[in-house]
């Protein structure tokens, strides 16, 4: 089906509320990336970058506080359990959205929810009238200092702050409601964070009994914003300072991260309008991803694996250390991603990334032996889920043990293509030990001709984004 006959809500002057609303049926309804959906419906209607860009924060919001939202329903839904049709469930999700998250004025947004409902099922305008009527009149107006109950968190960061050896300030506003929708905070810690900050809540029982309440708190408050955006400055074609003068002369506020090549962007938009971007200056990658570029430390001359490539980003990082010199071969599954890596390589103007399309079993992953092998693999992505933010609802702890059983396969494979004295990294957006610190150290227990020389665990929000790399090295001939 194509994108301009998915729906009767998106027509040819597609609203970003319309856009919006199909691109959240279309990820509860398939196993869908929300941007991927959300791009191609701007493209098929040719929507305008300001509607693109209420469009995706619509969408994102509503999946990032899906928990929250269903809460600050129920108690004006009168259906048995809060049961409702589904798509009727997002357009209220939606408005509920606009009036808590983004302060729409009520009559704007309640009238754009009553107009999509009108055009999707017509018997559904009035009880979206009522509910969001009903939400609009349980904001007290008044903000709390703590949590609570009857209080909902909005959440933001202070993404001016110029000093990157400082990290960014997580605020919250606690939003008094008449109501009392969420667990309480001081007997219930685990469940209220579930519902107020919106993560399943068996992922915040296992952090609470991981971290503490403290600790979860500040995790759920990162998770529940989109996150900070950073740029990978291209050093064989600019110099981060360049960069910076170009995106400030463009009005765009930027600084400089904790990387050499790193640029922070204090606001989100449309990377590929930047200035620079059409020229190669410059990529997108979180500084955490970028770091294990950075770690493995890929030499000019070497031949070098990218393992679970696509989109290519890792791959342009270690060809750019590597001064564009040497062979990065970028193997990944998906022959559908594999024409962006050589896309990505061509803006950059790298000519020594090798684009590969494999066996999901690895099997006929060229034997190598490699100097250099970056192992990024599949995970559950607990380390960013502010900026996927469908990731949160298709995770589960039974998900994360079937994910470590293809990490370790493809750490298996990843070793035996590494040469003697070559390097490994092992890296993931996982914060959970499973995946990270418990692969290693079987793989070390199982191979003595390895030796551990390093381990980067991120947090999330101490700067940027959740993960974990190793760097191992082979030391002697295997057995």
């Amino acid at each position: 089906m194509s994108m301009r006959s998915a729906s009767p809500v998106v027509n040819e002057r597609a609203s970003a509320r319309a856009i919006a609303f199909e691109s959240l049926v279309a990820i509860e309804e398939r196993p869908v990336f929300l941007r991927a959906v959300l791009d191609d419906l701007c493209a098929a209607f040719d929507v305008v970058p300001r509607e693109r860009g209420l469009a995706l924060e619509i969408a994102a919001g509503v999946t990032r506080r899906r928990a929250t939202l269903d809460a600050l329903l129920a108690p004006h839904l009168r259906a048995p359990g809060g049961r409702i049709e589904p798509r009727l469930r997002i357009v209220l999700r939606m408005g509920v959205y606009q009036l808590v998250f983004l302060a729409t004025p009520a009559h704007a947004a309640v009238f754009e929810m009553v107009e999509l409902a009108r055009r999707q099922q017509p018997r559904w305008t009035r009880l979206v009238n009522g509910v969001l009527r009903a939400v609009q009149r349980d904001l007290t107006g008044e903000v709390v200092p703590q949590p609570q109950a009857n209080a909902v968190p909005v959440c933001s960061i202070d993404s001016h702050n110029p000093a990157p050896e400082q990290l960014p300030e997580l605020c919250v506003e606690h939003r008094q409601l008449h109501s009392m929708p969420f667990p309480s905070p001081e007997s219930e810690c685990a469940q209220y964070v579930a519902a107020a900050f919106s993560l399943p809540e068996w992922l915040a029982i296992r952090w609470m009994h991981r971290y503490g309440p403290d600790e979860l708190l500040r995790l759920a408050g990162w998770f529940a914003m989109p996150g900070r955006v950073s740029l990978r400055v291209n050093p064989l074609r600019a110099a981060r300072a360049t960069v910076l003068d170009q995106l400030r002369m463009a009005g765009v506020a930027a600084f400089g991260g904790e990387l050499a090549d790193a640029v922070r962007l204090a606001a989100h938009g449309r990377i590929d309008q930047l200035p620079g971007f059409a020229d190669g200056l410059f990529s997108v990658q979180d500084e955490s991803s970028q770091a294990a570029a950075a770690l493995l430390d890929p030499q000019p001359g070497q031949r070098v694996l990218d393992l679970c490539a696509a989109p290519g980003g890792k791959s342009a990082a270690l060809a750019e250390r590597m001064q564009n010199t040497g062979t990065v071969i970028a193997a990944d599954t998906e022959n559908s991603r594999i024409n962006l890596i050589a896309d990505g390589a061509a803006r950059l103007g790298l000519t020594i990334i090798h684009p590969l399309v494999v066996r999901p079993d690895s099997t006929d992953v060229p034997l190598g032996p490699f100097d250099r092998i970056l192992l990024d693999v599949p995970c559950s992505n607990t380390g960013v889920l502010g900026k996927r933010p469908e990731a949160r609802w298709r995770i589960s702890e039974p998900g994360i043990a079937e994910l470590t059983v293809v990490q370790s396969r493809l750490l298996k494979a990843a070793l035996d293509r590494l040469a003697v004295a070559g390097r490994l990294v092992y890296s993931t957006c996982s914060i959970e030990p499973e995946e990270n610190e418990q692969i290693i150290q079987r793989a070390l227990a199982e191979h003595a001709d390895l030796r551990l020389l390093r381990e980067l665990h991120h947090r999330p929000g101490q700067p940027a984004d959740g993960g974990y790399q190793a760097l191992v090295e082979r030391i002697g001939n295997r057995e």
